[in-house]
C-alpha cells in the first residue's frame, strides 16, 4: 500500500533548517523541481492492501542522492541519517525514519518492472524545458562504453554478464559492458535523450532515435557517424548535420578539414558530459548485471545530471 510522508514539524526540525542554507546545492534543487508532479507514477508501484510503504518520493530522492554523490545504498542510508542537509532534501523531520538499503533494492525494482525510468527522465526534462534553460540550437550525440559489473569473459567465449558484449574499435576489443548514447544540448549541456545499448552496437546506430526526441537546428558529432545516407536524411529535416569528415582512407579537402576543426570545439563539451559522470558521480563501472538494470542506472545519473545542470543555469 502506498504510503506518504507527512512530517509533524517540532523545535529541532527547525532549527535543521537553520543550520542549512537555502544556498546549499540540495535546497537549490528542491526549490526548483514540482516534486508533486511525479505523484501520479507512485501509486502504480504498489498494491491496494499491504503494510503501508516507505514514501516512493523519498525513495527516488535517494536514488538521486546516490547519483550525486557517488553512494552505495547502504552508504546512502548511513549519510541520510547522519547529514542534515540530506534530511531537508528528503523532506524529513528528525524523527522520521530513513528507507533502509532493501528498501532501496525493491522501489529499484519497482520502477524497473513499472518502466519508469523514461517517464520519469522526460517528466524532469519538461520540467527544465519549461524553466526556458535549453537553448535547442544544437545537439551534441556521443556515446561511452562503460564496462561490465563482472569480470570479462575472454572474446567469443561464455560468461560475467550475459548482456554486456565487446566493444571494438579497429577491429580490436576494448571494453566488455555497455554503451550509453546521449543526446546533449550545445548551449546548456542538458541531457535530452539517451539510450543504453549493449557494448558491440556501434555508436551511430541509436543516434536517428536520440534525435528524434532532441531535434535542434544542428547536431554535432564525432568521424564515427559519418555517413552521406544520415547526412541527407538530416538536411530533408531542416538539421545541419555537422559532423565531423571521415576520410576512410583517402585525405579531407582543405575545406573539410578546417570544418572538422571548427566543428570539434563545439562537439567536446559532450565529453565533459561522460568526464563527470565517470570521475566524479557514479558512472565508472556497471554497478549492475543486464542491460534493463543498468540502463535504469544510467537514466538515473542522466536526472542527476540534468537536476545539477538546472541549478547552475538558475543562479
Amino acid at each position: 500500500m502506498l504510503g506518504r510522508v507527512q512530517p509533524q514539524k517540532s523545535f529541532g526540525d527547525e532549527a535543521l533548517e537553520l543550520h542549512v542554507s537555502d544556498r546549499h546545492f540540495l535546497m537549490k534543487v528542491s526549490g526548483l523541481v514540482d516534486w508533486a508532479a511525479f505523484d501520479h507514477y507512485w501509486p502504480g508501484l504498489y498494491g491496494a492492501t499491504g503494510n503501508r510503504s516507505h514514501d516512493p518520493l523519498v525513495c527516488f530522492k535517494m536514488l538521486l542522492l546516490e547519483q550525486w554523490y557517488n553512494l552505495s545504498d547502504p552508504e546512502c542510508e548511513a549519510q541520510c541519517a547522519d547529514r542534515l542537509s540530506f534530511r531537508r532534501f528528503l523532506g524529513l523531520s528528525l524523527a522520521d525514519t530513513i528507507p533502509d538499503e532493501t528498501v532501496l533494492v525493491r522501489f529499484r525494482k519497482r520502477l524497473l518492472k513499472a518502466g519508469l525510468a523514461e517517464p520519469l527522465f522526460a517528466s524532469v526534462l519538461a520540467q527544465i524545458e519549461a524553466a526556458g534553460v535549453i537553448v535547442k540550437r544544437g545537439t551534441l550525440v556521443d556515446a561511452t562504453i562503460v564496462q561490465s559489473a563482472r569480470k570479462a569473459p575472454p572474446r567469443d567465449a561464455t560468461g560475467g554478464d550475459t548482456d554486456a558484449r565487446w566493444a571494438v574499435k579497429n577491429g580490436r576489443p576494448v571494453a566488455h559492458g555497455f554503451k550509453a548514447h546521449i543526446a546533449v544540448d550545445d548551449g546548456s549541456e542538458i541531457v535530452r535523450a539517451i539510450e543504453t545499448t549493449s557494448g558491440s552496437v556501434h555508436d551511430s546506430v541509436p543516434m536517428d532515435t536520440l534525435l528524434d526526441r532532441a531535434p535542434a537546428q544542428a547536431v554535432y558529432a564525432d568521424a564515427a557517424y559519418c555517413d552521406a545516407a544520415r547526412r541527407k536524411r538530416l538536411r530533408a529535416r531542416g538539421i545541419a548535420p555537422r559532423i565531423r569528415f571521415n576520410p576512410r582512407g583517402g585525405e579531407l579537402t582543405p575545406r573539410q578539414t578546417a570544418l572538422n576543426h571548427r566543428w570539434s570545439k563545439v562537439r567536446a563539451k559532450v565529453e565533459h558530459v561522460f568526464a563527470d559522470w565517470k570521475e566524479r558521480r557514479s558512472l565508472a563501472r556497471c554497478r549492475y548485471e543486464g542491460l534493463k538494470k543498468n540502463a535504469l542506472h544510467f537514466t538515473l545519473v542522466a536526472i542527476a545530471h540534468n537536476l545539477r545542470r538546472w541549478s547552475v543555469l538558475a543562479a
